[in-house]
């Protein structure tokens, strides 16, 4: 009997340790789709743009709807113009604003993303001294001011030193008798010195002209570097909140890095997508808000937006300050980088990890390359370099190491069967298995020149 319940009690913590990592693993997939495709416009407990969406399967599960929610989600405008949805008639009463449908989720997929939000608890917040980039670069200036303090004090104490052996080697002649020259300066003493010690003289000659020498070329290979720049900007943004926290993708509000040249600023429209709803953050309180209501001519007292005499907005453009800058002579397209069917280049490889700064800011190869060795930094295809962040050795230096995927597209394919017709490419291809940048033409200067 003992083991007849043994193994029903060994069969039973199996299967019930199953289900939990089962559930656990449902729940991880389901915020993985959340943050793709339903955070821009949906928090699981606050309402946003869209309505807060924990509890919303039970909602309408009890208006013996569960089964319509799928349809709801993969089309709402369809289930909502033919009528037989009382709870998409009650969502569109709530808010009109058309939500972007869903087809490509399938019922698999969208019950993980409600188990998800059902089982979504708000991070608790740990209270402690506020940490920020402007702390440590405070820190660095501080302790290089110091070591100018610390030369300068030791140059004094040299000369001074050199002073006070000159008056005492003046005052042991005089008691000698020997006759003293009130013209010898501490220049000429300096000088008959340095011919009696001219191998040592020469020695500090060379070192001073090495170690100039070195300062020098150092300082001309940091000239339009930017690594670690961050221009202030007229609001207080936080990627950390946003696309951290929040998950928000960043194509999301840069919408244009897949289709242009530049990835583009967000307009104060993007922005009021959830900030017509949102009035309130959690550091500034109202404040930074207020000044995108502002920009947007919105007021969120009457909700709705101010209009002048001939029913235009009144609106007050907001200027930022840009933070990654390129030569004039350089070419760069954020389309040919990120767009899926060309490089497919995660934003973070050249931007860093920009779920954990505030605002805008040139990242560091040092913070691209620790990225690159997380977990999440792996699967994302980030690779590590060495040269400064948006120099010409850093654009040549992942060209030669970023590898192509000719499996992904018809494009590639069509490059591979290019590739094939020359014997110089095909043959390095052939020895490692795999293709570059470097070998598809990423070294031709015209590539990135005018």
């Amino acid at each position: 009997m003992n083991k007849y319940l043994k193994k029903h009690l060994a069969n039973f913590l199996t299967l019930v340790l199953f289900v939990s990592v089962t559930v656990v693993s449902h729940s991880q997939d389901g915020e993985k789709l959340f943050k793709a495709n339903c955070a821009s416009c949906h928090h699981p407990v606050k309402n946003a743009t869209g309505p807060k969406m924990q509890g919303v399967l039970q909602k309408w599960e009890d208006n013996g709807e569960g089964d319509l929610i799928y349809e709801w989600v993969k089309n709402p405008a369809e289930l909502y113009n033919s009528g037989k949805s009382k709870m998409a008639k009650a969502i569109w009463d709530w808010s009109p604003t058309v939500m972007t449908p869903q087809g490509h989720l399938s019922e698999d997929e969208v019950k993980s993303i409600f188990a998800y939000v059902d089982a979504y608890a708000p991070p608790v917040t740990a209270q402690g001294p506020a940490t920020d980039d402007t702390v440590y670069e405070a820190e660095d200036e501080t302790v290089s001011f110091w070591w100018w303090i610390i030369i300068g004090l030791m140059v004094f104490v040299l000369f001074a030193t050199f002073g006070v052996r000159r008056e005492l080697s003046e005052v042991i002649a005089a008691k000698e008798g020997q006759a003293v020259d009130p013209k010898k300066t501490f220049i000429v003493s300096a000088r008959q010195w340095a011919l009696r010690n001219w191998f040592v003289t020469v020695l500090m000659f060379v070192a001073v002209a090495l170690f100039s020498g070195i300062e020098l070329f150092g300082r001309l290979y940091q000239v339009g570097v930017y690594q670690d720049y961050q221009p202030s900007q007229p609001i207080a943004y936080s990627h950390k909140l946003h696309a951290g926290n929040m998950g928000i993708e960043c194509r999301y509000c840069h919408h244009s890095a897949e289709k242009s040249k530049h990835a583009g600023i967000p307009s104060v429209n993007v922005c009021m997508n959830c900030h017509a709803v949102v009035h309130e953050g959690p550091q500034y309180g109202t404040e930074e808000i207020d000044k995108i209501h502002l920009a947007a001519g919105y007021n969120k007292a009457k909700q709705a937006y101010n209009l002048d005499a001939n029913g235009f907005r009144v609106e007050q453009p907001l200027v930022w300050n840009k933070a990654h800058n390129l030569p004039d002579h350089v070419y760069f397209s954020h389309a040919q980088h990120v767009h899926q069917n060309t490089g497919n280049i995660d934003c973070r490889q050249c931007h860093g990890p920009v779920q954990n700064y505030t605002l805008g800011r040139v990242s560091t190869t040092e913070e691209v390359n620790a990225y690159a060795t997380t977990d999440e930094g792996m699967e994302k295809g980030i690779i590590q370099l060495t040269k400064p962040i948006l120099t010409m050795g850093w654009c040549i230096e992942c060209h030669n190491k970023k590898e192509i995927d000719l499996a992904s597209t018809g494009y590639y394919e069509e490059i591979h069967n290019r590739l094939k017709s020359r014997a110089d490419v095909h043959n390095n291809i052939l020895e490692d298995d795999k293709v570059t940048v470097k070998e598809l033409g990423g070294w031709e200067c015209a590539k990135c020149h005018y």
